[in-house]
């Protein structure tokens, strides 16, 4: 049959419809390449060990790899930014705690982000904070530290990861739930802060299991309360804040993955389909209960909702506390 005029203008036609179709191609045989999940922290902290557990075990269900990438600095600011600006093929995902997601939009007045640059792909979990003071202190629980406290106003000193960080927070709610003052002391992050308090150079901190577990096992520090709604199975004699005495007060940091806001809707289902799987693994789940962190897949919908009902509560900390909300540096 002879090549028309008809065929040209027909296959001219067709042209436009080539990248759609390779575009819907590329959704379907996704991925193709590695994808990257980016951290906002130093390997060696609770989100990056986390992050690269995940990260394996979604790697299997896509049938590629997972990489994590730690982009450290800002309080997660820098990686948060990266993958809000990444193409949003689906290649740049972010795995973010409450600092990078919730927290940083509270508190910071020209952040180069907001939420809605993001499309949550679910949750792999969530970890509490455990109130620990150093064995030399005296106190044996939550209402003798309160009382030591009240009776040194402002004399008893209390480290954390930084200003305006979750273990800030959480330790200036501590302060307007109790009537209590204490010396705050920030640091670079809570392995110095950790440090310090081993040595006796500080007398107490609020920081999360993963980081302190060992040490309090090993009796070089002390744990007085969880800020969970209950006890943790890998300190079973360890109550509960609402326990201890001071109601209101369960904290957590959530552990979330997102990508761009544009990214297509078949790849982010994708996404979410492995973080769902990815969670269910046992030894997933055993590996992060004994360190004190509850893995519970929170879909994309779910975690849309609770972003916002956590962001009033922070909000509502904040607040209280006359933190003030300041102008990002650099």
């Amino acid at each position: 049959m002879p090549f028309t005029r008809r065929h040209a203008l027909g296959a001219l036609a067709a042209l436009p419809l080539l990248p759609r179709l390779a575009f819907a191609q590329a959704q379907a045989n996704f991925p193709t390449r590695p994808v990257r999940l980016l951290v906002g922290f130093a390997p060696g902290g609770l989100t990056d060990i986390a992050a690269r557990a995940l990260a394996e075990r979604m790697g299997k269900i896509l049938k590629g790899s997972v990489v994590v990438e730690n982009r450290p600095g800002g309080q997660a600011i820098i990686a948060t930014v990266a993958v809000a600006r990444a193409e949003p093929d689906g290649y740049t995902l972010g795995f973010a705690g409450t600092n990078g997601m919730i927290l940083n939009p509270l508190l910071y007045n020209n952040l180069p982000y907001q939420q809605s640059d993001f499309k949550q792909l679910g949750s792999m979990g969530k970890s509490p904070m455990l109130l620990i003071v150093h064995p030399a202190l005296g106190v044996k629980n939550v209402q003798e530290f309160i009382a030591l406290a009240k009776k040194k106003p402002g004399d008893i000193t209390c480290a954390h990861a930084g200003r305006g960080v979750i273990n800030h927070l959480a330790l200036l709610h501590f302060q307007s739930r109790t009537g209590t003052q204490f010396q705050d002391v920030p640091y670079k992050g809570s392995g110095p802060a950790l440090l310090d308090l081993m040595a006796g150079t500080v007398q107490s901190t609020f920081d999360f299991p993963t980081s302190a577990l060992p040490n309090i096992q090993s009796g070089k520090l002390q744990v007085l309360a969880v800020t969970a709604d209950q006890r943790l199975s890998s300190l079973p004699d360890v109550p509960t804040m609402k326990e201890a005495g001071v109601d209101g007060f369960e904290l957590y940091t959530r552990m979330m993955i997102s990508g761009p806001a544009a990214m297509p809707a078949a790849v982010a289902a994708t996404l979410e389909n492995a973080v769902r799987e990815g969670t269910r693994d046992p030894s997933l789940v055993k590996q992060f209960a004994e360190q004190g962190v509850t893995v519970e897949f929170t879909s994309s919908a779910d975690l849309d909702r609770v972003i916002a009902e956590e962001s009033a509560m922070w909000a509502g900390v904040i607040r209280a506390n006359n933190v003030p909300k300041t102008d990002l540096k650099g």
